[in-house]
């Protein structure tokens, strides 16, 4: 089910430059800006790509969090439709060990976890186990995955066009949840669009919109239907590596073009990370390179994917495309969503 190589250049450019236009993208690839805007809007209509914006990082008040729940099994299907529900919870993934799913939950600060949504969690009826992780340190997103079908040349030159300006700490408009909730939705969406939607001028929509990129607070990514990659195998690893080779191991994983999530939690394992790979086999080999890297990192437990069902807010069919639906507070959908 792996898209064309047309397409699959085009998906790889985004995941460089994910708000390129068409006109700057046609010269490198080679195709006219009507033909890649309509290809694009193909895909993005079938599901199968969607740019999309996330919290940059763990804010000094933010907290990311892992949750492993268990199910009675004639409620799993129940339990894993009210957990894609709760805005907080990002990401929920049915799993094939001994955990009936994992859920990542981003929430503004430790108090809303423990007294909002883990309440919620604990206390559904179709739940009979909960392990909980809390994110200490975040090394690499979805974001930072790659395609390798752009030549070196050409990967260079979209990085040139997209040049890192961060501005950490930088003071942000007064429309940056707004911003936030539009770009989640539409990680392309125009400056144009922007103002219509809040009602303010265009001019002032761009510059929020590039003070909001700029501090990091916001970082856009280009997904692509997981069934239509080329990569179609889903794991996720725990493990537990002593602090003087985290450094070493992080470093050998970010090396690796489809990884997905490597970051530091609290409890047996301190190490997790996950991987799109084209086959079983290739997990095995993960774990031989990275033991030869980090020789005193333990794997604790491996974890395929069967389906994911959110990704980052976005609701995903079996197949793993899009449906359009983003999961959000109701007050933060726009009026048109």
């Amino acid at each position: 089910m792996e898209l064309p190589q047309a397409d699959l250049e085009l998906v790889h450019a985004l995941q460089i430059f994910p708000r390129v236009s068409w006109a700057q993208l046609a010269p490198i690839l080679g195709q006219h800006p009507t033909t890649l805007a309509a290809r694009w809007e193909r895909l993005h209509a079938e599901g199968k790509v969607w740019v999309t914006g996330h919290l940059g990082a763990i804010s000094t008040s933010g907290t990311a969090t892992f949750i492993s729940i268990q199910c009675y099994p004639e409620m799993r299907d129940e339990v894993i439709a009210r957990m894609c529900a709760i805005p907080e919870i990002g990401n929920v993934e049915e799993s094939a060990r001994s955990w009936d799913a994992r859920l990542t939950v981003l929430t503004d600060d430790w108090s809303q976890l423990t007294h909002e949504i883990l309440p919620v969690v604990r206390a559904d009826p179709g739940i009979t186990r909960v392990h909980v992780s809390a994110m200490t340190g975040l090394y690499a997103t979805g974001g930072h995955w790659r395609l390798d079908v752009l030549s070196p040349q050409q990967q260079e030159r979209l990085r040139e066009m997209n040049p890192t300006n961060a501005t950490y700490g930088a003071e942000l408009g007064p429309t940056h949840p707004q911003l936030r909730r539009l770009l989640s939705i539409d990680g392309r969406i125009s400056a144009a669009a922007i103002a219509a939607e809040l009602g303010i001028h265009p001019t002032t929509a761009a510059r929020h919109l590039r003070q909001l990129l700029d501090s990091r607070t916001i970082l856009l990514r280009c997904e692509l239907a997981q069934d239509y990659s080329g990569y179609p195998v889903f794991c996720h690893w725990y493990a537990r590596i002593p602090p003087s080779q985290l450094e070493t191991a992080v470093r050998h994983l970010r090396s690796l073009r489809t990884l997905r999530l490597c970051a530091t939690i609290t409890g047996d394992a301190n190490l997790t990370f996950a991987l799109w790979l084209r086959n079983p086999a290739d997990i095995a080999e993960v774990e031989r390179q990275l033991q030869q890297a980090a020789p005193g990192l333990q794997i604790i437990e491996s974890d395929v994917g069967v389906r994911t069902h959110k990704r980052m807010g976005w609701m995903l069919r079996a197949d793993s495309t899009a449906t359009g639906e983003v999961i959000t507070h109701p007050a933060d959908h726009p009026s048109n969503h």
